[in-house]
């Protein structure tokens, strides 16, 4: 299971990571859910999108256990 976008995985902005997941296909709901809090709350910020990114990993890597 992927939930961690790939191709925008490299992306540390948030307007830049919101704009990129926009054109994909399959994108995790915890993705959609940050850009859409992103475009309401000007507190949000790359750390909170480094956290993001880091907590799709972790569930990445608790899938692979079933692999």
């Amino acid at each position: 299971m992927e939930t961690l976008t790939q191709k925008c995985g490299d992306i540390n902005t948030v307007s830049s990571f919101c704009d990129c997941i926009a054109g994909e296909e399959t994108v995790d709901p915890a993705e959609k859910a940050f850009c859409i809090r992103a475009k309401t709350d000007k507190n949000v910020t790359g750390d909170d999108l480094a956290d993001l990114k880091i907590a799709l990993m972790d569930v990445e890597d608790e899938a692979c256990c079933d692999c």
